[in-house]
């Protein structure tokens, strides 16, 4: 009987019970648990918990008051929309539309993007990384189940990985000057540029750890891993980085003299060489430093030209080492033109006089044979002693040799016998030394005029020059002159030809024939009258086309061939 009593009593007693209560609040409502705190979120009559809920909840109050965070949003306004109660001690009070994984972060004012998209939301919604948990404990909070108090600092979450190096006049730079959330590295936002060592040529390829080794890891740091140094890094003299391979014989400012493009390039305008043993002048002041100053070389020597340069006239195989002293001839300036004058010419073996004088140099002083067989700059050196001693050595010999019986010299040669420097058409030889001496209308005649060039044979060796040959074979008139009289004294020819002998009556003074006699060298001669007769009168033209031409032989003699009633003859005659 008992036993029925108090089950019926309890089935009465949890009735009336759920008639007045929906059901047990979830763990973090428990201290308003029970009939006789309802009203400490309920108002009679009205089932809306907005008012009372803000009032328990002041830094949701806070949010919407600021307008800032989720809770400030119009369509989070209605706090039974997300948290609803009276579920059980273990009821998760957050609603998630759609799943907390599907939870668009944005809306909370702090849009996850790169790599914290990916993470999950208790690996930063945790009591580690509240940033005032002692705040939220009074509010009886649970640290590890809230999604309030976390900063949004970057160090807040991921410490100083740089370890205070950063800090510009005590305020710590922020991270995304340099950092994206994509990931730690590359440092998209970092320009070494607007830092106080801005890097430029050969700097921008180093690797970062070559000027920012890792620092040492302090017990202090915790769990960071290591970190470069970045400040502070002397940065003052390049010789915070780099060793001074002139040992500071050049000052301690580097880039007088070089820049960041590279070591071995040199601006050319901040070392000053004339500070030195051997200021660089002319053509010198050009050379790239390397040239000289190569393979380590500080010192290097410079007392002779031959210290650097190759001799280009090869003087040491010919053992003149007069000709090594190169500023004879050369100057810094340029290897050409040679400052080889005329007066030191004339202190030389061979002086130059005459036309010589204006020939250039490299005419006499060909390139040496050996030499052109080399590389540049050196194929094109110089014989500084060619064969000069006599003019075949330079000049052809256009007279095949002919003229060689005439030289004086044998050493010297035939040419001077005729020829003089000043000019080679100035020609004084003496022709009685020859077979045909010239006199008369002889004497004034050009050279050429009876010794004509004759063109060579083309051959390898003189294709198409010209021969001027002294030998005239043929030295009689007709060699020479046309016969005016057109064989008409072909009966008496020089020995050995065919031609009329024309010196049996001509002179070389005039055309006239002074040596004609009229007595011995004809058959008609003149006498009494007949020596007083113009020649003319007998002598007539050969025809009216051909006046010039007068008819010498044969003539008739007979006086009735001139005289048409010629005289009787004399007793006496016949």
């Amino acid at each position: 009987m008992f036993a029925w009593f108090l089950f019926a009593w309890l089935m009465f007693a949890g009735s009336a019970l759920a008639q007045l209560s929906p059901g047990p609040l979830s763990r973090a409502h428990t201290q308003f648990e029970g009939l006789k705190k309802c009203s400490e979120c309920h108002e009679l009559g009205n089932r809306e918990v907005q008012e009372r809920c803000l009032g328990c909840h002041q830094e949701i109050a806070s949010q919407r008051t600021a307008g800032k965070g989720l809770h400030s949003r119009n369509d989070y306004a209605r706090c039974v929309d997300c948290h609803t109660e009276h579920h059980g001690a273990d009821y998760s009070l957050i609603h998630w539309q759609g799943g907390q994984e599907s939870f668009d972060h944005k809306q909370a004012g702090w849009e996850l993007t790169g790599g914290h998209a990916k993470l999950d939301c208790r690996k930063c919604h945790n009591a580690d990384k509240v940033s005032d948990p002692e705040a939220l404990r009074a509010k009886r909070k649970d640290l590890d189940r809230t999604f309030l108090g976390l900063p949004t600092a970057c160090l807040e979450c991921h410490g100083d990985h740089h370890r205070g190096q950063l800090k510009t006049g005590g305020i710590v730079r922020t991270c995304t000057e340099c950092h994206t959330t994509a990931g730690w590295k590359p440092m998209v936002g970092f320009d070494h540029a607007k830092t106080a060592f801005p890097l430029s040529g050969r700097h921008l390829k180093v690797d970062c750890a070559k000027c920012h080794p890792a620092l040492p890891v302090m017990a202090e740091d915790g769990k960071l891993p290591p970190t470069p140094r970045f400040a502070p890094v002397a940065h003052a003299s390049c010789t915070d980085c780099h060793k001074d391979p002139h040992v500071g014989q050049l000052g301690p400012d580097c880039t007088k003299c070089h820049v960041t493009d590279g070591w071995k390039t040199i601006t050319g305008t901040g070392f000053d060489h004339s500070r030195t043993k051997y200021p660089l002048q002319g053509r010198h002041a050009k050379v790239a430093c390397a040239e000289c100053h190569d393979d380590g070389r500080k010192k290097p020597a410079f007392a002779a030209c031959r210290d650097c340069h190759r001799d280009a006239h090869q003087a040491g195989a010919r053992q003149r080492p007069e000709w090594m002293t190169c500023e004879n001839c050369h100057t810094v300036d340029a290897f050409t033109p040679a400052r080889y004058g005329l007066e030191k010419h004339a202190k030389s073996a061979y002086p130059l006089r005459g036309a010589h004088q204006a020939v250039p140099c490299l005419l006499c002083h060909k390139p040496i044979k050996e030499a052109a067989e080399r590389k540049a700059p050196y194929a094109r050196a110089a014989d500084l002693k060619p064969a000069a001693a006599r003019c075949v050595d330079c000049h052809r010999e256009p007279h095949d040799g002919q003229g060689d019986r005439f030289a004086v010299d044998a050493a010297a040669g035939a040419c001077v016998v005729c020829h003089n420097e000043i000019s080679w058409r100035q020609v004084a030889f003496d022709h009685d030394r020859a077979e045909f001496k010239l006199d008369g209308r002889h004497d004034k005649v050009a050279c050429v005029a009876c010794h004509k060039p004759v063109t060579a044979a083309r051959t390898k060796e003189r294709p198409g020059q010209k021969t001027l040959p002294f030998k005239v074979q043929e030295k009689h008139c007709a060699a020479c002159h046309k016969d005016v009289h057109r064989d008409q004294f072909i009966d008496r020819p020089v020995a050995g030809t065919k031609a009329a002998d024309c010196a049996r009556c001509h002179v070389t003074t005039d055309w006239l024939a002074e040596k004609f006699d009229h007595e011995k060298d004809s058959r008609f001669p003149l006498r009494g009258g007949h020596e007083k007769v113009a020649c003319a009168r007998c002598h007539l033209p050969v025809s009216a086309d051909q006046p010039r031409l007068l008819h010498y032989k044969p003539l008739e003699i007979e006086c009735r061939a001139c005289h048409v009633n010629p005289p009787a003859a004399q007793k006496g005659q016949s």
